[in-house]
């Protein structure tokens, strides 16, 4: 995927689990259903942000 595209989903999903959240403590879902999509959203959002971009080279680990 291009840098763009990764840069999109990464702002999205991170829009997803924020306002999860924030719906979750203010009482306007469930909290375990806001503790749930919040989780899942995180864990795409790690995956998403470990991903190389298109044409860029992976960096060794330390």
């Amino acid at each position: 995927m291009s840098k763009s595209t990764l840069n999109t989903l990464s702002t999205i999903i991170g829009l997803i689990a924020g306002g999860s959240s924030l719906l979750g403590s203010t009482g306007l879902i469930n909290h375990s259903i806001a503790g749930t999509i919040g989780g899942i959203a995180t864990a795409i959002l790690g995956y998403l942000v470990q991903q190389p971009a298109a044409g860029e080279q992976p960096q060794p680990q330390k």
